[in-house]
């Protein structure tokens, strides 16, 4: 027996319809970045500090903060930030010196002309680095494992990403999805002129190849896990948390090796010392995961 439906055909006055509700484009308050806006996003003097310069702008959505305008600084160096985010849901607990840290710092080396990222896992409180390479590129598309381990690229660990430029940038995407987002920055004016050579890669190429690397190795203290925990990796190691001076100097390192290879030269020599020898060579791209 076939089940009559319930629904009512009767005809809807052309009048009693409904108009469609239609959601206005979730739309952030910007404000001028004063001392007072800012420590409303950053939550401490410590990272107040590391906010280089006058002016700029702050923006709020819930957990995270967004400051632009302003150069970050480590303890070694002051990156040129385009974008600073602050990511309550990604700031790791307890005592450390990631106090202060941001948790996303995008910006355009100026060496290389690459785009750099430094980026805090959500899960763990680690930090990672990325850059990311345009489409003529020898190495673009290349897996991180595949990359040959004589080739030139010597950074912490040995690289562990490998990705396309993730969904372009959006006026309506929510500030919680851009502190996570591996891409290039949403604030710069669009170019339009096509990319002809590596010096001349755009951040607003959508096509952007990404290569990383994680501090999550059997050396690199790992915030979550604390100071005495046993965790996954040995604990019997003298660990060490790779803060973002460290995390920013490998990042550019890594980013004037891949300019050195797009241009078939040798890399500049490194800021610092190398990163600790890995316990696997032959691992691609790089000395090995730790």
């Amino acid at each position: 027996m076939t089940k009559r439906s319930t629904k009512s055909n009767a005809l809807v006055p052309t009048g009693r319809h409904k108009a469609p509700v239609k959601r206005k484009a979730a739309t952030l308050a910007v404000t001028p970045a004063t001392d007072d806006t800012l420590l409303s996003i950053v939550d401490s003097e410590l990272a107040l500090a590391k906010l280089i310069g006058v002016g700029g702008e702050v923006a709020r959505e819930g957990g995270v903060g967004l400051v632009t305008g302003r150069a970050y600084a480590t303890r070694e160096c002051v990156v040129p930030a385009e974008e600073i985010f602050y990511d309550q849901a990604a700031r790791p607990g307890g005592k450390g010196v990631w106090l202060g840290e941001a948790d996303k710092v995008s910006w355009r080396d100026t060496a290389s002309g690459y785009d750099c990222i430094m980026l805090r896992n959500t899960d763990n409180g680690f930090l990672c680095g990325y850059v990311g390479i345009p489409k003529d590129h020898p190495l673009w598309g290349w897996d991180a494992n595949a990359v040959p381990p004589d080739i030139g690229i010597d950074v912490h660990g040995g690289l562990t990403y490998s990705r396309l430029c993730e969904e372009g940038p959006s006026p309506t995407r929510r500030l919680a999805v851009e502190a996570r987002r591996i891409c290039h920055v949403t604030l710069r004016p669009a170019v339009y002129h096509p990319v002809e050579h590596a010096t001349d890669h755009r951040v607003e190429d959508s096509h952007a190849w990404w290569f990383g690397f994680s501090c999550d190795h059997a050396y690199d203290l790992i915030p979550s896990d604390g100071p005495n925990s046993s965790g996954s990796k040995s604990s019997e190691l003298a660990r060490i948390y790779r803060d973002d001076a460290y995390v920013a100097r490998e990042t550019i390192a890594l980013a004037a090796q891949l300019r050195a290879i797009a241009e078939g030269g040798a890399a500049p020599p490194r800021d610092g010392g190398p990163p600790p020898l890995g316990l696997d060579p032959r691992r691609g791209g790089g000395r090995g995961r730790l």
